[in-house]
């Protein structure tokens, strides 16, 4: 995975005028990022990514422009975060219940912002137990595979208010993952604001059926690649910049 300012410079060669730096609930990358972005001369959004669950089903929860410099916010982020390395280590030892033996000191090694399933699929790869790194997801890690742990501790009308409270806007990530076209109006009440339309994952229909849903419930547009570094390259997933305005104009509103 890329560190922060390696992410910016590949923004930077893919011709961005401005790139969002989004971690799992962690603000940690942010810093840095902004730092890299006087150097290579482009912007950053300083952003978030909050995981939340509703019964079976999980809800990541964007969030633009929050305040990353909070006190409150952050100190909120290192609970998540504390939650997410006891996830890990379930997940590790599941895994090896199943004769793949990952070292938790190995999954901790490796850079690009707070530990989670990407850390434990990076690792595989690496050890050779899966061939790339979709497969980890595929064959063990995603939902309903037999290493993965759920039960995030927020739910989505926390997580919405989380981020609205640090001055952002909040986007729901990936929709087709979360399955939640009927919940639209129900997360709309409870201030979302956005949908990632484009997505790395989101084929021809996929996007067309999105951007209708944004539409109608007059959500703002946004896109991403949902880089992690490895297979899926910043830069894959172009949107204008008029969306970027679109948030700024959002947070204007406050």
């Amino acid at each position: 995975m890329s560190a922060p300012a390696e992410v910016v410079e590949q923004a930077k060669k893919a011709g961005l005028a401005a790139v969002c730096i989004v971690d799992h609930d962690s603000v940690g990358a942010v810093e840095e990022a902004l730092w890299a972005s006087q150097k290579y001369e482009i912007e950053v959004i300083p952003s978030i990514e909050l995981s939340s669950q509703l019964g079976k089903r999980e809800f990541h929860i964007l969030g633009y422009f929050v305040d990353w410099r909070a006190k409150w916010f952050r100190d909120k982020l290192a609970e998540l975060q504390e939650d997410r390395r006891e996830r890990v280590k379930k997940m590790i030892d599941r895994l090896a219940g199943l004769g793949v033996k990952i070292p938790y000191n190995l999954v901790i090694s490796i850079d690009g912002g707070v530990i989670g399933r990407p850390h434990i699929a990076m690792s595989m790869l690496d050890r050779g137990y899966v061939s790339t790194f979709q497969e980890a997801f595929d064959k063990y890690l995603g939902h309903g595979k037999p290493a993965y742990v759920g039960s995030y501790p927020l739910k989505p009308d926390e997580a919405l208010e989380i981020i609205h409270r640090a001055g952002g806007v909040p986007v729901l990530a990936h929709p087709m993952y979360a399955r939640a076209d009927e919940m639209l109006p129900e997360l709309v009440k409870q201030g979302l604001r956005g949908l990632e339309v484009y997505h790395t994952k989101h084929d021809a229909e996929t996007t067309r059926h999105y951007k209708k849903l944004a539409e109608r419930y007059h959500l703002l547009i946004t896109g991403g690649s949902d880089s992690h570094g490895r297979e899926v390259s910043v830069g894959s997933v172009l949107v204008p910049y008029s969306f970027v305005e679109n948030l700024k104009k959002e947070v204007a509103k406050g």
